[in-house]
C-alpha cells in the first residue's frame, strides 16, 4: 500500500502514525494527512471537491488542497477505498473561547465564500446539497419523538417545538430561494462544518480543514454553525453574535436575502433541539434536566438577539 502511494503521488514516505479517523504521515513534501473514503461514488464528488479547492487556494484563501496522482486525479483507488493526500497545516485547533479567535473564523468563513469556486464549473453538480428546510426539520422531528421517553420534561419542550416549526417555515420561504440561487451563482463553496476542530489557529488568523461536508449551499448556514457552536461552548454573552457577523462582513457583506436566513436559524432552538436529539439515541436521562434547562436560557437569550442581526 505504502509503495502504491508513493509511485502514485510522488513522494517518499518516511514515517506515519494512525489517528483517530485519518493517518498522519511525514513525507518528502512535508508533513500530509492520508485518508480513505469508501464507495465508488465518491470520485465525482471529490473531483469536483478537488477542482473548488484549487480555486480557492489560488485566489489566496488559506486550505488544504488534495494533492493530485501522476494521472491527475485528487485520490488513488484501491480495494475497494480512495484515498486522499492533503498537507497537514500548523497550528492548533480553535477553542471558539476568545473573541480574536471567533473573529478569525469568521473572517475565513468569508474569505472562502468570496472566492467564485464554483462559477462555471461543470462538476459543480456533484457538489450540490440537499434543501435548508430539510436538515432542520429532520432533527426537530428526532427531538419530538425523543420527548415520548420522558413525559415529565415535555411541558418544558412545546414552546421550543413551537419556535423551531416557526424557523423551518421561515427557511421554506422565498428569501432561502433567492439567497441560495444568488450564492449558486457567485459560486461560494460553503465548509457546511465550521466546527472548532475544523479550524487552524496559528496565532494571526484561523484555516479552514475537513472539506468532506463541504457544498454549494446558502452562505449564510456556514456563519450560523459557527455561532451556534460558539454558544454551545461558551454559553450567551455581549456581542457574541454580532461580533462574527462583523468580522465576517468586513471580508464579504451579507445580502438582505443571506441576513432574512440569518434570522430565520437563529430562531431554529438548536442546543435544546440537540440535547433531545442526543438524548433520544442514548437514552441516559441522569443529566438531560440539567442539560435542558442551561440550554433553555441560551436559547432564550438567543432568541432575544434576533432583531438586532
Amino acid at each position: 500500500m505504502i509503495a502504491k502511494l508513493e509511485q502514485g503521488f510522488g513522494l517518499r514516505i518516511h514515517r506515519r502514525v494512525k489517528l483517530r479517523t485519518v493517518t498522519g504521515m511525514q513525507t518528502s513534501g512535508g508533513a500530509m494527512i492520508l485518508k480513505r473514503y469508501d464507495g465508488d461514488g465518491m470520485r465525482r464528488r471529490l473531483e469536483a471537491l478537488s477542482d473548488a479547492l484549487d480555486r480557492v487556494l489560488l485566489a489566496g484563501v488559506e486550505v488544504a488542497p488534495y494533492l493530485r496522482t501522476n494521472q491527475g486525479v485528487p485520490y488513488m483507488a484501491d480495494r475497494g477505498g480512495l484515498y486522499t493526500i492533503q498537507p497537514w497545516l500548523q497550528g492548533r485547533h480553535l477553542s471558539l473561547k476568545s473573541a480574536d479567535e471567533r473573529k478569525a473564523a469568521a473572517r475565513a468563513l468569508a474569505q472562502l465564500h468570496a472566492v467564485p469556486a464554483g462559477k462555471g464549473s461543470k462538476k459543480a453538480f456533484y457538489l450540490r446539497v440537499p434543501p435548508l428546510s430539510e436538515k432542520y426539520r429532520h432533527r426537530l422531528e428526532r427531538a419530538q419523538v425523543a420527548t415520548f421517553k420522558d413525559p415529565d420534561l415535555r411541558d418544558m419542550w412545546r414552546p421550543f417545538q413551537e419556535q423551531a416549526r416557526e424557523s423551518v417555515v421561515q427557511l421554506q420561504g422565498m428569501a432561502l430561494e433567492r439567497a441560495l440561487d444568488r450564492d449558486l451563482r457567485h459560486g461560494s463553496l460553503c465548509h457546511r462544518d465550521p466546527a472548532p476542530h475544523n479550524f487552524m489557529w496559528h496565532g494571526e488568523g484561523a484555516a479552514l480543514i475537513d472539506f468532506d461536508l463541504a457544498g454549494y449551499d446558502v452562505r449564510a448556514h456556514d456563519l450560523y454553525q459557527l455561532m451556534n457552536h460558539s454558544l454551545y461552548l461558551n454559553g450567551w454573552e455581549p456581542g457574541l453574535f454580532s461580533e462574527m457577523i462583523e468580522a465576517y462582513e468586513r471580508v464579504l457583506p451579507l445580502d438582505v436575502d443571506n441576513r432574512r436566513v440569518l434570522q430565520a436559524l437563529m430562531l431554529y432552538p438548536s442546543l435544546v433541539i440537540r440535547e433531545w436529539y442526543d438524548f433520544g439515541k442514548t437514552g441516559k436521562r441522569d443529566s438531560l434536566r440539567v442539560r435542558l434547562a442551561w440550554a433553555q436560557i441560551q436559547e432564550e437569550k438567543r432568541r432575544s438577539q434576533v432583531c438586532f442581526l
